[in-house]
């Protein structure tokens, strides 16, 4: 069961590196395999066609590009002990996702969006991480307003995807940086989400 699960894994990892690398187009069926170390058409016996092997990838990469900002910030946020903790925890989280490596996990987002606008199976999975991320947001931040350090008037699921969103945006400032000022844009998102989260 094991080596199963571990073939399956590699096919998805060696589509995940293709991917990076050169996108969807740049994905061959035979050098996946050649990858990991499988012969062709195993490839078929976890995957229908090459679609499928595609789609399950890149729902894995958009995955991906949301649990590595949110795990560390719920860490973060587990640890406080007091509203400004809580605060500090959120400014940690918007200097993390300013960082120049986390601009590509906002671009695989892009990228994956993209994809799914053509396949209804990858929109499926997108929608399923887009309700799975803002659930587990919307439980911690659930938790914060229990212990007064959010506001209570707006639903807390909402507020994780709000800010997930607003995250998000950031792109629209990277891709035109001669014109826009990332710290200026990243100012501003620290204080909205603060602003937006703090008890009236």
């Amino acid at each position: 069961m094991s080596t199963v699960l571990d073939t399956r894994s590699r096919l998805i990892e060696a589509t995940i590196e293709a991917i990076a690398a050169g996108g969807e187009a740049s994905v061959r069926v035979h050098n996946i395999a050649e990858k990991a170390e499988v012969r062709e058409p195993s490839v078929y016996h976890f995957f229908k066609n090459r679609k499928e092997l595609v789609d399950v990838a890149q729902a894995e990469r958009y995955r991906r590009s949301y649990l590595e900002m949110f795990l560390p910030f719920r860490a973060m946020v587990e640890l406080a002990t007091n509203k400004d903790d809580f605060e500090n925890a959120i400014r940690q989280l918007s200097a993390g996702i300013s960082r120049p490596e986390r601009n590509s996990a906002r671009s695989v987002r892009i990228n994956v969006w993209g994809s799914a606008q053509s396949s209804e199976n990858l929109a499926k999975v997108v929608n399923q991480v887009n309700q799975e991320v803002a659930g587990q947001f919307g439980e911690l931040l659930a938790e914060c307003q229990q212990k007064g350090w959010v506001r209570t008037d707006l639903d807390p699921v909402m507020l994780g995807l709000w800010a997930m969103g607003q995250i998000n945006s950031r792109n629209m400032a990277e891709m035109n940086q001669d014109a826009f000022d990332l710290a200026a844009w990243d100012k501003v998102l620290v204080e909205s989400i603060l602003g937006t989260f703090r008890p009236i």
